[in-house]
């Protein structure tokens, strides 16, 4: 606790230069200190994860832990979440959610806002997750196309004594092209939403302190996607904003136009805690850090661990059984399937050509976004619930039928996701190509595509295999639900489970292995944190 109590300190200093000129130190009145709490992208993260020494990182009883020590330390605590609540571990998966929410109430949080994985599933299946939680979800941007009513809430506004708080949501409007929201919903434009919130909240409700709590990242995946960055240039009158989606590690925040950007990297495996000193209603000072959280600094907390042993006694089960064995570990590093070949992405596609073929389907080959790809696999013996977490989306596959001038446009579509996009392809063997991008990762362009070893013929039909999601325009591939040939083939298998039949009919231990099938020229790499 020491360790990140000195880095606040430092921070505040450091932090509290920029804030000059927009922060009053006027008045008599008593100080008086306010505690943001916040997590984003925890992904269905319900346990710890291992590291090599053993020492645990993240784990909702051990979040729990950290919560109630700060709830000790202070009496003004705010507890938000940045979004993408769902799909990860395969605990959480199985009862969508459930227990992730469970232990969030028990946490006591305050909030959280929609962010793109809560419509992996249905309408129907978030809706009872909003049910079941007595904190409400926030989104001032999405809207029933019928009657304008929000999906969520918009707003909520905390009072404390001397002050109010008002927080208001925002989700990328990536959301319609990452997944496939219901159709009766509408995503509206994030910057002009978030001026309409700030003139209300602080002309209209008269909040002395404005938070926006967003899930639009602080990487530009495509042109055109509004980031918190963007935000913070375009709008005046947030005093703090805390992001999601991107899963980006910050040391310190990032102060743009006046306004600090904070975000806590993904799977529970930071809190980020911003200390807000406020004096005659306006914030006088601020600190923030991103506190690890482990097994060893903050040991799980009884309460929330017996509210989460009946999930996870009921999964173990069938989840531990062992599904195949690797010689060496798969590795993921720091979202990589985005960026390159990587050989869990080959693995993946071949068993697509390989279940589908065995299916007597045809296929010429496969392709999936590497965002598909959530984990790598370890060394050894390898369970069913690594693989339904490396793979946790309920997709299933499909086969696309399009002529090769349109399967053209396809690999064209290709090279201008940017590295990092969930969109980047993972492809099967029968697939080779070259990208090229700048020093950023952007502007792609493709070259030397063949199928089979051949380029593509204009004239012929091709058979693709796929997920459902892309085949339905997920990740920007509208090419795929608007230039297809015929209705797609539907396997009726879902690609975790497709991935099973296949490794387990591999002699093992299989060996991780790429063969070049996609060369990367120029680009970047992510951040290893």
């Amino acid at each position: 606790m020491k360790k990140y109590t000195a880095l606040l300190a430092a921070i505040s200093l450091a932090v509290a230069t920029l804030w000059t000129g927009c922060l009053s130190n006027s008045g008599t009145d008593a100080e008086t200190k306010l505690v943001v709490l916040h997590v984003n992208d925890h992904h269905g993260s319900v346990t710890s994860r291992k590291d090599k020494d053993g020492v645990g990182h993240g784990g909702l009883a051990e979040r729990a832990t950290f919560i109630k020590q700060v709830r000790s330390a202070y009496d003004n605590v705010l507890v938000l979440d940045s979004g993408d609540i769902n799909t990860g571990m395969a605990v959480s998966n199985m009862f969508d959610a459930a227990p992730d929410l469970a232990a969030l109430d028990a946490m006591g949080y305050d909030a959280t806002v929609f962010g793109n994985h809560e419509f992996d599933k249905s309408l129907a299946v978030l809706k009872k997750q909003m049910e079941s939680t007595k904190f409400p979800w926030l989104s001032a941007n999405i809207k029933y196309k019928d009657n304008g009513k929000y999906l969520g809430t918009p707003y909520i506004i905390k009072k404390y004594k001397g002050f109010t708080v008002g927080i208001f949501g925002l989700t990328t409007r990536r959301t319609e092209i990452l997944e496939n929201p219901d159709e009766s919903l509408e995503f509206f434009d994030e910057i002009e939403t978030a001026k309409e919130m700030v003139s209300f909240l602080r002309n209209k409700k008269k909040v002395d302190i404005l938070i926006e709590l967003g899930h639009l990242g602080d990487v530009e995946e495509v042109t055109g996607h509004e980031t918190s960055i963007k935000l913070a240039q375009a709008v005046e009158g947030i005093d703090l904003i805390i992001d999601g989606h991107s899963h980006s590690f910050f040391g310190e925040p990032k102060v743009v136009n006046g306004t600090p950007i904070v975000t806590s990297n993904e799977w529970g495996k930071y809190v980020g805690q911003a200390v807000l000193t406020i004096k005659n209603k306006k914030i006088v000072d601020f600190a923030w850090s991103p506190v690890e959280i482990t097994d060893k600094a903050f040991p799980p907390d009884a309460e929330v661990s017996a509210l989460l042993k009946p999930y996870l006694d009921k999964a173990a089960a069938e989840l531990q059984t062992i599904q195949m064995t690797t010689s060496e570990e798969f590795p993921f590093g720091a979202k990589l399937p985005r960026y390159m070949e990587m050989a869990i992405g080959d693995l993946v596609c071949d068993a697509t050509v390989a279940q589908l073929e065995k299916l007597g389907v045809d296929v010429d080959f496969a392709f999936h976004g590497g965002g598909t790809i959530r984990t790598g696999l370890p060394q050894g013996p390898v369970t069913k619930e690594q693989i339904i977490t490396m793979l946790p989306f309920e997709n299933y596959i499909y086969v696309i039928t399009l002529k090769g001038s349109t399967l053209k446009e396809l690999f064209e579509y290709i090279a201008t996701l940017n590295q990092g996009a969930g969109g980047f392809a993972q492809v099967s063997k029968e697939v080779s190509y070259t990208l090229t991008y700048d020093e950023q990762g952007r502007n792609g362009k493709i070259s030397d595509v063949t199928i089979n070893g051949k380029p593509i013929d204009d004239n012929k039909i091709y058979h693709v295999g796929t997920t459902d999601y892309n085949a339905e325009g997920g990740d920007g591939y509208v090419i795929l639900k608007n230039k297809r040939e015929e209705a797609p083939y539907n396997s009726s298998l879902l690609l975790s489970d497709m991935f099973i039949e296949y490794v387990k009919s591999l002699p093992q231990p299989i060996a991780p292995k790429t063969d070049g099938r996609i060369k990367v020229i120029g680009g970047t790499l992510p951040n290893k944190k």
